[in-house]
């Protein structure tokens, strides 16, 4: 199964997938030192981005989220790609300046092709999402 979707930070990534159908704070909901989401009630909180590819519908709260985005990839703690269901200017200019793929995706696509924790890879250089073989 091959997933085509819009390229928005080229690169390649592998990893388990992370999938909230709720937005998600960098600023205040991820602890910056660590990677975890801290947000409470938040139905990923608890979980780790660290080496995770992450699907969220967008982000929320401050424009700081960029850059706790861009400390996490200094630190070697985020999430290896970026799956967006919409344009999200914060998660975009983290990733950019951390060097993180990300990429447009319609979510109820990821969420009735793809299962939580399942390996996947997010390959932003040719606008796809597919299971490794």
């Amino acid at each position: 199964m091959v997933l085509k979707v819009k390229i928005v930070n080229r690169g390649f990534a592998k990893g388990a997938l992370l999938i909230s159908r709720q937005p998600i704070s960098f600023f205040g909901g991820v602890d910056p030192s660590t990677g975890v989401i801290v947000e409470k009630n938040h139905p990923l909180e608890g979980a780790s981005l660290c080496r995770r590819i992450l699907a969220v519908p967008y982000s929320k709260g401050s424009t700081v989220g960029s850059y706790v985005i861009y400390g996490l990839a200094k630190r070697k703690i985020a999430p290896s790609g970026v799956i967006l269901g919409r344009e999200d200017s914060i998660v975009s200019a983290g990733a950019i300046l951390g060097g993180i793929p990300v990429v447009l995706a319609d979510m109820r696509k990821i969420l009735s092709s793809f299962k939580n924790g399942e390996t996947i890879i997010l390959d932003a250089r040719k606008g796809r999402i597919l299971r490794p073989v």
